[in-house]
């Protein structure tokens, strides 16, 4: 997983003269983020672990939907009492709702040489909010985010990872599947708070 993984820094000119080989790096695990006068603007993420926030996402659609939302808890443990969820207010949910989310963006492309060729304008666009996706050997390689959604991720990650724990994968399970634990969790909690009452 690229998301919470130490990050390397490096300034625009640096990046734009290495891509290559910093793209290269990104693909193997080790996220990169773009500075420009000492402030993150974007950061190199692995297509693969794009596109597995991507699953993640739709997963957390249908907690939404289940009155589960993830992303308004400080601490994943909050999450274990899916029981009788205490759903944020509608402020929140409203500010939760309308956040945007740049890594479901559609998939824009950009081959190695015209990304190195055109980097200050790349990461420019990704900045603003648009993800762009470098395609090296003739697959799709590395996707830049803008920093604010790096950090939205890893500010998630946590609950993912409680999911996870709790034998839930968010990021492969299907819609049903995320139906299926959250009722399996809710009747087991419920049968539980009966027996101890």
């Amino acid at each position: 997983m690229t998301i919470g993984a130490v990050l390397d820094a490096m300034g625009t000119r640096e990046l734009r003269a290495n891509l290559r080989a910093v793209v290269e790096k990104v693909e193997a695990g080790s996220p990169v983020v773009c500075l420009k006068d000492g402030q993150p603007l974007a950061v190199m993420i692995s297509h693969e672990e794009a596109e597995r926030w991507r699953k993640i996402e739709d997963s957390l659609a249908t907690l939404h939907a289940l009155n589960v939302y993830p992303e308004a808890v400080s601490d994943p443990s909050e999450l274990a009492d899916l029981a009788s969820p205490k759903p944020p207010d509608r402020a929140t949910i409203r500010k939760l709702t309308s956040e945007p989310r740049a890594i479901l963006s559609p998939l824009r492309t950009i081959g190695v040489s015209d990304a190195r060729a055109a980097f200050a304008t790349l990461v420019g666009e990704v900045a603003q909010g648009r993800v762009r996706t470098i395609v090296a050997g003739g697959h799709l390689s590395v996707a830049v985010i803008p920093a604010p959604e790096y950090d939205r991720l890893r500010a998630l990650a946590r609950a993912v990872s409680w999911f996870r724990g709790a034998g839930l994968d968010l990021a492969a399970a299907t819609e049903q599947e995320v139906i299926d634990f959250v009722r399996t969790h809710r009747e087991t909690r419920s049968n539980e708070e009966q027996i101890a009452g």
